[in-house]
C-alpha cells in the first residue's frame, strides 16, 4: 500500500485506488474515488485550503490526504501528512521510488542525491525541491542550556511532504492543454 508521486502528473493512491492526475476538475477527481468509499473511512469530505477554490480531504493507514484545486478549479496539489492519531502504519509516501516519511531526514537527502536529485539541506526542518516540499511537525521546545549553542539540528523525520503540478501560477493566455494531464504548459521563455 503505498502512495506514489508521479513528475508532472499526479499522485497513484495504492490500489485498487485511482492515479489522480494533475488538471482533473473536483467533479471528475469525486468520480474517481467513489466507487472506492469502502477503502475511505469517513469518505471525501470538504476542507478549508486558503489560495484554492476547492480542497478534499480523506483518510489512508496512518495518514490524511488532501487534493487541492487552483484559481481555474483544477487539482494542482496533493499533501500528505502522518496522523499520529491513527495506530495503523502509515502508507508509505514514494517519489522516485523513495519512502520521503519513513526515514531519517539527512538519510532521506542522500537518498534522493543518490536518485540524481539536487536536492538541498533541510532548513529548520522544512526542505523544498521544485514542485515537493517536506516538512516536520515543530519540535517540542528544550530548555536553552545557557553555556551551549546548537552546532546543528537534531536529527528528524518528515511528517508531511506536499507535491504540486509544478506551475507557480496558470495563465489564461496559455490555454492549450497538454493530453496527459490537462494541466497548461509552461510559456515559452522570449525569444
Amino acid at each position: 500500500m503505498t502512495i506514489d508521486l508521479l513528475p508532472g502528473c499526479g499522485v497513484r493512491l495504492p490500489a485498487p485506488l485511482p492515479v489522480v492526475r494533475f488538471g482533473l476538475n473536483e467533479a471528475a477527481v469525486r468520480a474517481l474515488l467513489a466507487p472506492h468509499g469502502d477503502l475511505l473511512p469517513g469518505g471525501v469530505r470538504n476542507t478549508f485550503v486558503c489560495g484554492c477554490r476547492w480542497a478534499l480531504v480523506f483518510e489512508l493507514p496512518g495518514v490524511g490526504v488532501t487534493l487541492c484545486s487552483d484559481d481555474r478549479d483544477r487539482l494542482r496539489s496533493v499533501t500528505v501528512g502522518r496522523n499520529p492519531g491513527d495506530d495503523r502504519p502509515a502508507c508509505p509516501v514514494g517519489y522516485h521510488g523513495i519512502d520521503l516519511l519513513g526515514w531519517p531526514a539527512h538519510e532521506l537527502v542522500e537518498a534522493l542525491r543518490a536518485e540524481g536529485l539536487p536536492v538541498p539541506d533541510p532548513v529548520r526542518g522544512t526542505l523544498r525541491h521544485g514542485p515537493l516540499y517536506l516538512s516536520r511537525h515543530p519540535a517540542p521546545r528544550r530548555p536553552a542550556t545557557p553555556d551551549r549553542k546548537p552546532r546543528h539540528e537534531a536529527p528528524f523525520t518528515f511528517d508531511c511532504v506536499s507535491y504540486d503540478d509544478g506551475h507557480e501560477h496558470h495563465d489564461e493566455r496559455h490555454d492549450a492543454r497538454d493530453g496527459l494531464t490537462g494541466r497548461h504548459p509552461r510559456p515559452e521563455a522570449a525569444v
